[in-house]
Order: structure tokens, then sequence, then C-alpha cells
């Protein structure tokens, strides 16, 4: 399963338009619910009312995707849209814009989910998206049934309120220094993390991949992600397990190109996974 995933501009002042959005993701526009057997408690709220909303708050849509339907069913078509606002930066170091925080809706109209918002952070150096939720910067979720614009503002202003944590955490990963060792076993279980393999569990232990995949995971693409700080080495890694284009080969097996993950889903949770991993670093 490969999803529709479109992105434009480089987040700085280009946005989405509706008619883009439409074109790439057309469950956003919805006028009822996908599934017929919903209870009747659920209020019907499609994706173009929180667009709208969201954009009264200044957050403007930047990426969107939708999981391609199965079959002729479009219940379990669950859909993403990614929003920026252009008023709030993450500076570096020197004072430049570093990043911007973004906050990534999922929703499906099929009446089994609410409405969920992950905070993301996105790095202009690569073009790259985080996503930063774990346990400590979990994720937000409004029902279909309670929906109001102020249960909205209110997950906004909760989500903006945690961001100076989440810069806090991220300049601890760069005040951390990691060892060869720790680089190479990062970017093993990162590795393991896309196979849908948990670290350190009995299956873990079968899966050994070769010292050249290894050294190409953490081979930085730029010169700005040169370092052996936890942030730069998590961003080499996170960058190369997303995007893929690199060559990957378990011990004494054939060598594959790994490719982009398409699935929009399969992508989200594994950005969280591996902030949850490396962050266990800090």
């Amino acid at each position: 399963m490969s999803d529709i995933i479109q992105s434009y501009g480089k987040g700085l002042d280009t946005y989405l338009s509706k008619e883009q959005i439409r074109e790439q993701a057309p469950l956003v526009f919805a006028e009822t619910p996908t599934n017929p057997d919903v209870s009747n408690k659920y209020l019907f709220v499609n994706t173009e009312t929180i667009i709208d909303d969201l954009d009264k708050l200044g957050w403007k849509p930047v990426s969107v995707g939708q999981r391609k339907a199965r079959g002729k069913s479009t219940i379990f078509s669950k859909h993403m849209v990614s929003f920026q606002n252009p008023d709030i930066k993450i500076a570096g170091k020197n004072g430049e814009t570093e990043a911007f925080p973004r906050i990534i809706l999922t929703n499906s109209h099929d009446g089994m989910q609410a409405f969920k918002f992950s905070v993301g952070i996105y790095r202009l150096v690569c073009s790259n998206g985080l996503v930063v939720a774990d346990e400590e910067f979990s994720d937000f979720k409004i029902k279909h049934k309670g929906y109001t614009f102020g249960e909205l503002r209110g997950v906004v202003n909760q989500a903006v309120e945690d961001l100076p944590n989440r810069v806090e955490v991220m300049n601890q990963m760069q005040s951390t220094i990691l060892s060869p060792e720790q680089k190479s076993k990062l970017a093993l279980d990162a590795m393991l993390i896309r196979a849908g393999i948990k670290p350190g569990s009995e299956k873990a232990s079968e899966f050994n991949y070769d010292e050249e995949t290894i050294i190409d995971i953490l081979d930085p693409k730029r010169k700005e992600d040169e370092g052996d700080d936890l942030w730069k080495v998590f961003n080499v890694i996170q960058e190369k397990i997303t995007q893929g284009d690199f060559h990957a080969a378990l011990t004494g097996a054939k060598v594959r190109k790994v490719r982009k993950i398409k699935s929009f889903e399969k992508e989200l949770e594994v950005n969280k996974k591996l902030f949850k991993l490396a962050t266990a670093l800090v």
C-alpha cells in the first residue's frame, strides 16, 4: 500500500491552496461520513473545517497525504494535513531561523477515530520533517461528537506553549556527544524500527546489518549535518531511514536499495519511534 503525498515549496512562504489539496487528498472535502454505519452520536466535521479554523489561528497547510482506498471502499481512507505558522520559528545558536514547528492532523471520516494532532519540526537545512511526539510530548485528540473552534484553539495553544520544552530537548541532544559505538547502534536500531522490529527483542538478534550499511546510514548528505552530537546524528539517520536512497544488506545477504517510505502513516510511526530511541540517549 502506498499513499498519495505531496508537498509544495520549502516551507517558508509557499502554502497549499484548497485546489492543490483537493487534487492530492479529495477525502479532506468529504461531505458525509464514509462509513454508513456510524453512530447517531457522531458529529460529522470534515477536515476542510479544521483547515479553515486553523487558518484563523495562523496555521496554513504545507503538505497533504491520503491513504489509497482498499478495493472500492473508502472507509479506511485516512488522510493527513500538515500545517505551519510563518510567525512561529525555531532559531539556531546563531539567531537565524533553523526550523519551523508543524501541526500534523490525521483524520478519517469513518466514525471510528478522533481528529489526531501531532507536533513536528521542519528543518530548513534539509527540507525534512520530524515528528517529535512521544510519551513526554503526547499527541492531542478531538472527538468528532464534541468539536468546537474553542476546543481546537485550546489544542493549538497547548501545543505552542509546549514548544520551549521541545526546543530544550533539541538543545540537550546538541550537547550530547556520541561515541562511534553509540552511533552504530543507533543506526542499526533505526533500521530495525523501519522493518517493524523492536530493538532489543529476540527477533532483533536475528538481524545484523553489515558494516557498510551502517557507514552509509551515518554518512551525512550535507556539511551542516557533520558532527558527533546526538541532534546531528539523529537527523542524518532519520533522513536516511525515512527518505531512503541508500544501500543495505544483512551480513552475508544480497545488497538492496532502500527506498523512501511512501505511506504517511508508516512515516509518522517510524518518526515517533526514532525520536523516542534517540532521546533515550540524552
